[in-house]
């Protein structure tokens, strides 16, 4: 049995990351920043993945063979610039330098979850993205996260570690939290039927971007975990594009709301339109997204209400 450690395994993509890979056969070994109860059966482990003493002690100890690399600070939850850079550049260094000398009989492979955000501000022309498009990140995450895949693979290059990097595009559904897109409008209509609220505030609803249900991403990191000379970069998208518009009407259609909620406020995005190809990932794996954006939307406001979404 594969004995599989994922780092951030209680995140929001982490938990529905280690039901899939429990049901493929993996032996899941779960990693976080935080002390957790776990039920029985699962394996748990508190670690701050930038104490490097530590990484190398439970690398040591758990002997993966297989690592998917969640865990990352995003600027959406009001840390400091130096968090977010730390918790994607030195945890990585850490997890690479342990993995490099684990005794486990074969290099390991190492997926690592990266972000759109390194792609940036690519003009719409040039889109749809594909991962030989060059990057040009905006924001502190997307060069953390550039910075952490380049990394990853300087000190996979002897081939004493295996680096499969994924590059994912918005996710969405059940579990998202308010400092996302759709999460943050889901719980603005949420606070609406529940009359914590008179008004969805939204702004920038020309923007398009790249949905994919968190489901349909935690599937994606599974087969490039499971497949054999994957090392490569892989977008995990699902290829379309959806304007914020849509996403709105689309949550209050299943909310049974009007525009007359709606508020209009300042602002723009500095990213107009961003969508990608999968076609290298669908190549390698016979992955597609499966999951309708509809369907995603319904469970996300459904779970934010705790009652049957109007269709």
């Amino acid at each position: 049995m594969t004995t599989t450690l994922v780092t951030g395994s209680h995140g929001w993509v982490g938990h529905h990351l280690r039901r899939q890979l429990v049901a493929r056969g993996h032996n899941v070994v779960g990693v976080g920043r935080r002390q957790r109860t776990v039920p029985a059966g699962e394996r748990y482990l508190q670690l701050n993945l930038r104490d490097a003493p530590a990484v190398a002690a439970a690398v040591d100890a758990i002997r993966p063979t297989v690592v998917l690399h969640l865990a990352a600070t995003v600027p959406q939850r009001n840390s400091s610039l130096t968090d977010v850079v730390a918790d994607a550049v030195e945890s990585t260094y850490n997890l690479c330098r342990a993995l490099r000398t684990a005794d486990v009989g074969t290099p390991p492979h190492l997926v690592l979850a990266g972000s759109a955000a390194q792609y940036g501000g690519v003009p719409s022309a040039e889109n749809p993205i594909s991962e030989d498009t060059l990057p040009r990140p905006l924001n502190t995450y997307g060069h953390a996260k550039a910075a952490a895949e380049s990394l990853a693979l300087a000190m996979a290059a002897d081939g004493r570690l295996r680096v499969t990097v994924a590059r994912p595009f918005n996710h969405v559904g059940p579990g998202e939290s308010s400092a996302t897109l759709a999460g943050a409008l889901a719980s603005r209509i949420a606070a609406v039927l529940a009359g914590r609220s008179d008004r969805v505030q939204v702004a920038d609803l020309d923007a398009v971007r790249d949905f994919t249900d968190v489901r349909d991403v935690a599937r994606a990191y599974v087969e490039l975990a499971e497949i054999s000379q994957a090392e490569d970069i892989y977008n995990v998208c699902s290829g379309s594009g959806v304007t914020v518009r849509t996403v709105l009407e689309t949550l209050l259609d299943l909310a049974n709301l009007d525009h007359r909620v709606v508020e209009l406020i300042e602002g723009r995005s500095a990213i107009r339109f961003q969508v990608g190809s999968a076609e290298r990932l669908a190549a390698r794996t016979g992955w597609k997204a499966e999951i309708p954006l509809r369907e995603s939307l319904r469970e996300l406001l459904t779970e934010l209400t705790d009652r049957p979404a109007h269709d």
